[in-house]
């Protein structure tokens, strides 16, 4: 993926493989500033249907073996971005190579959008707009009918999306090549102190500034739903917030009453199920999702079976979460008994 010698026959094969005809690619570049994946932009048109289009894309794919940060499946985050794609601004999802037979790699092609990223869009403009604007995403995305979402995501084992979170804390530290005494003590504390149920819906699990564009509107765009599942909502304001201590601005707490009544206003949720307690809770529990896979991946390196020094590097993530953890459950002792057990 990152030779653009070769790289555009193998999109026109690709394009072709898909359905589509009359196809043309040019302009192909890697691009900078994927965590996880290899990405790159180009442009193309091509005939699908009886319908030309022509336009910017981006191919998203797997980098060589040994090398991922996480593990993740193109074929279910292609599916997810089908599905979510009339609920949500979030670029389309157009062509999958599954296997990877003709990129080399599994890879998927979505439209390329001109959003820019959130975090400089805040330092030129403000973000006092912003918090409305996150509760209507994060709305949006947590009343997908669950019904509609791909049978392919994970939904909760137990039955009980908290349980199965909880049980994620004890299964990486049982799995982690040195002992974790801490992730055993934060799901003792989590299971000890759990907010009142709300319904299962469509999780990102990444959710955060660093998956958001701004577009033209003024509007978040959210993207890169390679860790979605079903599950717990609020996994993912707890996990924006828990981001936003390692790279502010936390959106939610520069205006928290304008973003949990929008949010509450737009899902249905009671002041009992979302309140700045219950987040602060959601801080702690729902970052595991990401902390498993760091963590796997830290075990891996240790055991010689992977090679990427950005393993190393994303491995100080954890140093830094056991101390956001620590400060949470202790500031939250006190509330919790009172508002939430």
């Amino acid at each position: 993926m990152q030779d653009p010698a070769v790289m555009p026959e193998k999109i026109v094969a690709l394009l072709e493989a898909n359905g589509a005809s009359d196809i043309t690619v040019s302009g192909y570049e890697p691009m900078t500033g994927g965590y996880s994946r290899l990405m790159a932009r180009f442009d193309a048109s091509f005939t699908v249907d009886g319908i030309t289009e022509s336009g910017s894309y981006v191919l998203r794919g797997d980098p060589p073996e040994g090398q991922a940060i996480i593990e993740t499946d193109r074929s279910q985050e292609f599916a997810v971005i089908q599905t979510v794609t009339p609920y949500l601004n979030t670029p389309a999802a157009r062509f999958l190579d599954a296997a990877g037979s003709i990129i080399g790699t599994p890879a998927l092609v979505i439209d390329f959008t001109e959003a820019e990223s959130t975090l400089p869009w805040i330092e030129k403009n403000g973000s006092d707009a912003l918090p409305a604007k996150l509760a209507e995403l994060a709305g949006a995305m947590h009343t997908i009918p669950v019904n509609k979402l791909p049978e392919i995501l994970a939904r909760p084992i137990s039955g009980d999306p908290l349980t199965d979170q909880i049980m994620m804390w004890k299964q990486t530290a049982a799995n982690h090549v040195e002992h974790l005494p801490i992730f055993r003590y934060v799901a003792a504390w989590l299971d000890a102190n759990r907010p009142p149920p709300v319904p299962i819906s469509l999780v990102h699990h990444d959710f955060s500034t660093a998956n958001m564009l701004v577009d033209s509107n003024g509007d978040l765009v959210v993207i890169d739903f390679e860790l979605a599942t079903i599950g717990d909502p609020r996994e993912d304001l707890g996990y924006f917030k828990a981001y936003a201590q390692a790279a502010p601005p936390d959106l939610i707490d520069e205006n928290p009453e304008v973003f949990l009544d929008r949010y509450r206003e737009v899902t249905g949720f009671t002041e009992e199920q979302i309140n700045p307690v219950v987040m602060t809770y959601f801080l702690v529990l729902g970052v595991i999702g990401v902390v498993s896979q760091i963590s796997n991946s830290g075990s891996s390196m240790a055991r010689g079976e992977t090679s990427s020094t950005g393993i190393a590097f994303n491995l100080d993530n954890l140093l830094f979460g056991q101390a956001a953890w620590m400060a949470a459950t202790d500031a939250l002792e006190a509330a919790l008994d009172g508002e939430v057990k």
